[in-house]
C-alpha cells in the first residue's frame, strides 16, 4: 500500500469516526453507525452505515451531508454509502447516492 493510499484511508476513517449524530453530540465512533469502510487505491470510497433512527428524515439528510463532505475530502474520487439494518434500506441507499 502506498503512503498516499494510507493517508487517504486515515482521512476517511477520521471523518467517519468524528462525524456527529444530528440528535446528540456523540460521534459516530461511539454509536456503531459505521459498519465497514473500503478505500480503493484510485480514491473510490464505499462506506456501509446503519442509522440509529430508521424513520428519521434528518438522519437521511445527515447521511447526505456526510457523503458530500466525503466527496470534498482530498484524494476521494468517488463516494458511495450503503445503508443496512433498517426498513427500506435500499431506498435510503439510492437516495443518498443519487448524482449531485
Amino acid at each position: 500500500m502506498s503512503r498516499k493510499h494510507a493517508a487517504l484511508q486515515r482521512r476517511v476513517a477520521r471523518l467517519a469516526a468524528e462525524w456527529k449524530d444530528p440528535h446528540d453530540e456523540l460521534p459516530w465512533a461511539k454509536r456503531d453507525i459505521v459498519q465497514n469502510i473500503e478505500v480503493a487505491e484510485d480514491g473510490e470510497v464505499t462506506i456501509t452505515v446503519k442509522p440509529n433512527r430508521p424513520h428519521c428524515p434528518c438522519c437521511l439528510l445527515d447521511l447526505d451531508n456526510f457523503r458530500t463532505k466525503l466527496l470534498q475530502t482530498k484524494g476521494v474520487s468517488f463516494a458511495s454509502l450503503t445503508v443496512v439494518g433498517i426498513p427500506a434500506s435500499d431506498r435510503w441507499t439510492r437516495t443518498i447516492n443519487r448524482s449531485m
